[in-house]
């Protein structure tokens, strides 16, 4: 057997070996010094232990619990409003959804007027009755509004609105989500640095 039985020193010093691993292991004992000497060591420090006085005084479990929980670094708990601040921002890219949501429904519902306001047909009329609730007939507002609106710029006045809107959204989704990237980093950053 050329191989060293290191792995199985303990076991032989503590006469829990027999059979075939016993026999393999006292012959390779009486041909390894390397092994022997690691088994002198190994009964030394048996030994030593044994002649070691017993422990005096012993920490009862619930005191040494206590003890080490005391050594923790503590969590702070965080304010209330620290926590709304981080669930708002968790929630700011829904938020944002739900602006782009309601931008295109209104944009759609005032194409739809403005269509109806220039042709001039039956649907101008029933806005015209809803709009009278208001105080104001929308009849009234179309020959003032309209040349208005379409004075303001040389394009489509919505267009540019609808547009300027969908930037102002998109830039903040945007700088939402680098935000977000940065803070991850700088997380697996500190983990990492913790790890070491």
């Amino acid at each position: 057997m050329n191989e060293h039985v290191s792995a199985w020193l303990e076991a032989y010093h503590d006469g829990e070996l027999d059979g075939r691993r016993l026999h393999q292991v006292k012959g390779h004992l009486a041909q390894c010094a390397a092994c022997r000497a690691e088994l002198d060591r190994l009964q030394a420090l048996s030994t030593l232990l044994q002649a070691s006085p017993a422990a005096s005084h012993l920490t009862p479990p619930e005191r040494f619990v206590a003890q080490v929980g005391l050594r923790l670094p503590r969590h702070q708990a965080h304010p209330l409003w620290d926590r709304a601040a981080s669930i708002g921002w968790r929630l700011t890219p829904v938020g944002l959804f739900g602006a782009y949501a309601v931008l295109q429904a209104v944009f759609i519902v005032t194409g739809i007027v403005m269509l109806a306001l220039r042709l001039g047909g039956e649907p101008a009329r029933q806005s015209a009755a809803w709009f009278d609730g208001l105080g104001t007939g929308l009849n009234d507002l179309a020959p003032i509004g309209l040349p208005v609106l379409d004075s303001v710029l040389p394009i489509n006045w919505g267009v540019v609105l609808y547009l300027g809107l969908m930037a102002v959204i998109g830039l903040l989704y945007w700088s939402w989500l680098a935000t977000w990237w940065v803070r991850q980093h700088h997380r697996s950053q500190a983990a990492l640095e913790e790890s070491i």
